[in-house]
């Protein structure tokens, strides 16, 4: 698990979100309410799918607000708790076709892991069965 999260709030437009996952080299990031609670997960393909399909509905001579985050992402998130066996985070990873989980306690993210944490900790040995 990562302890350093890096998270959206889903009032951010969607230009702040396009603009922290190129900046950080990251695919995806959670994305959490004024509480700092988990509310969902925007990835890439929530990025690129969901501004092309609302962008599409919205009337040209509308001059619309900025698309939100809360408009694209994936809600409700997919999340583990902080004892969650690297085992269990595969097997969901793989049943869901997901490639990040966000770790909570309570309903605050804590950490995340991704799948390419799962295979660099069994790249150095972590025993999944």
């Amino acid at each position: 698990m990562r302890g350093r999260v890096l998270t959206l709030r889903e009032e951010d437009p969607v230009d702040r979100a396009v603009d922290l996952l190129v900046g950080e080299h990251i695919h995806g990031a959670p994305v959490v309410d004024g509480d700092g609670g988990l509310v969902g997960v925007v990835s890439q393909l929530d990025l690129y799918f969901g501004t092309m399909t609302r962008t599409s509905e919205r009337d040209p001579a509308d001059p619309a607000e900025p698309l939100k985050v809360r408009d694209v992402m994936t809600s409700p998130a997919v999340s583990a708790a902080e004892d969650t066996t690297v085992a269990d985070l595969c097997r969901l990873m793989y049943k869901l076709r997901i490639h990040r989980v966000p770790i909570v306690r309570g309903n605050k993210v804590v950490g995340i892991v991704s799948s390419l944490d799962v295979c660099g900790a069994v790249a150095s040995g972590v025993d999944l069965s």
